[in-house]
């Protein structure tokens, strides 16, 4: 059976996608080994694209992914789960960016060379590249999806998300989206083989790269190339990810309504809420929930200060940087999902020797070279661009860069304040004050009289309770901050965080 020896490679829509009608393909069926040649591997256009446009962009992007990955390790960061995610997907981005240099970059380096040693090892290390380059790929294209979705069930669903997302929850969706990654990118691994060939330029024998059987095969490319690909990376993302932040830009709108008519209507409850705030006053808990209005910044008026509004203005404008990621992940996928369309039509349309039709023959192929390398340039621009995204929207982010830049000193939050603060948020939140208590002996008494006097079991204890938690929170945070947003919050950042990685750890 006859070997082919792999020319030149091009990707169309993702690193490692040989081009079923760009590669430069020389049958041998009758000598053992192959005649190497490094003439006409890459053409001028994409030298050029590779190693003045594509190469330092994936530099600068290393870079840039290793200081978002510094950043999300901080134990600042780590209090948030939805920054689980985005270190995930630096990691992924700093991969992707490193393979798709082995993979697209280095192998024009070695060709351009007259090292022998660059000659021999280049197919060697593409063969490592390109599978684990589509891996990296895979995983950062569902990272967004899963940071998409988290923060739909944060701005949609705030108290579900309270109950349902955790740190384990995360963990197994960040380990369930690089298995799954692997597992889609398997058959990948057996897709090129590494060859023998004489050289005449050395006159020695170097290794090649080749396309084994399975690439080759007509029915594989239509199945994983054409159908499962198509699927898997462009229609179900890009479906998710659209109808996801459609849901999010709606309920940002109806926040913002909601809170220009809570404004209007401050004035009229004022009076209300300064009963409220008399009654926790009078309460046994009147110690601690000083402290804690202290802490929130919260007035006996009412009257919203800078530091009560942070939080909500932190939730909304993660929620924008998050959907500018999105946006930008969206803008640099177009032109691969218009290659991938078209490099499917060529596959479908081929015959089973891999000739292709006439008519796609007459299609100028220098745009379509010039397309795939605009594609490759677009998708190292999305994993390099997320550095100057956090930076412009995330005020955590730049308070750690200025820490390292010795800009800003770091300040320790008083752990003693933060434990009081989440403990009289957890006491507000169950209700401990005396009308609810008394509200809840006369539901716990009623409830027990139904059941013929069965009522002082334990379980029929925590059920009243655990009904009327959601509305007691809610009333407790209009009490507090007079603020509405997708995720109402009454404590200060410092706070917030502390609160946060209690959650976690539950």
């Amino acid at each position: 059976m006859g070997k082919k020896r792999l020319g030149q490679g091009t990707i169309a829509g993702r690193p490692g996608h040989t081009s079923h009608t760009t590669t430069r393909l020389s049958t041998m069926t009758s000598p053992p080994l192959l005649n190497c040649s490094a003439d006409n591997i890459f053409t001028a256009q994409q030298e050029d694209f590779r190693l003045f446009m594509n190469m330092p962009l994936s530099l600068a992007g290393m870079i840039t992914n290793v200081i978002n990955i510094i950043v999300f390790l901080d134990a600042e960061m780590r209090t948030q789960l939805v920054n689980h995610f985005l270190l995930a997907l630096s990691i992924s981005d700093f991969l992707l960016l490193l393979f798709n240099f082995f993979f697209n970059i280095f192998p024009v380096i070695a060709t351009m060379s007259t090292s022998v040693a660059l000659q021999d090892s280049y197919p060697l290390i593409l063969w490592y590249a390109y599978p684990l380059a589509l891996i990296t790929q895979t995983c950062g294209v569902y990272f967004t999806v899963l940071v998409s979705v988290h923060r739909y069930l944060g701005v949609c669903h705030p108290f579900r998300a309270k109950r349902w997302v955790s740190s384990q929850p995360v963990r197994l969706a960040i380990a369930f989206s690089i298995l799954f990654s692997i597992a889609l990118n398997i058959p990948t691994w057996m897709e090129l083989e590494i060859a023998r060939c004489h050289s005449h330029q050395w006159n020695q024998q170097l290794r090649t790269i080749t396309l084994t059987a399975l690439k080759a095969s007509r029915l594989y490319l239509l199945i994983a190339k054409v159908i499962i690909y198509t699927i898997v990376m462009f229609l179900v993302p890009f479906t998710v990810l659209i109808v996801v932040n459609i849901r999010i830009i709606i309920a940002l709108k109806q926040s913002t309504h909601l809170r220009s008519m809570h404004s209007s209507a401050r004035v009229e409850n004022r009076s209300r809420i300064l009963q409220n705030f008399q009654l926790l006053k009078a309460s046994k808990y009147s110690d601690v929930f000083s402290k804690f209005s202290k802490l929130s910044n919260v007035s006996p008026g009412m009257k919203p200060t800078p530091s009560s509004l942070k939080g909500g203005l932190r939730d909304r404008s993660v929620t924008f940087m998050l959907l500018a990621i999105v946006l930008i992940f969206l803008i640099c996928n177009v032109i691969p999902f218009l290659n991938n369309c078209v490099e499917a039509w060529r596959i479908y349309t081929s015959s089973e020797d891999g000739e292709e039709n006439e008519e796609l023959d007459r299609e100028p192929q220098a745009w379509f070279d010039i397309s795939v390398e605009l594609g490759n340039i677009l998708i190292s621009l999305n994993s390099s661009s997320s550095l100057f995204v956090y930076l412009f929207f995330s005020s955590k982010y730049r308070s750690i860069i200025k820490q390292w830049l010795g800009l800003q000193r770091r300040t320790r939050v008083n752990g003693v304040a933060l434990t009081t603060a989440v403990a009289a948020q957890k006491a507000l939140e169950l209700g401990m004050f005396p009308e609810e208590a008394e509200r809840r002996e006369r539901r716990r008494s009623a409830f027990g009289m139904a059941r013929g006097g069965c009522g002082k079991g334990r379980g029929v204890i925590g059920r009243p309770r655990l009904a009327s938690t959601g509305a007691r929170k809610n009333q407790m945070q209009l009490m507090i901050t007079s603020r509405t947003s997708s995720q109402p919050e009454s404590i200060d950042e410092a706070v917030e965080d502390e609160f946060n990685e209690i959650e976690a750890k539950e």
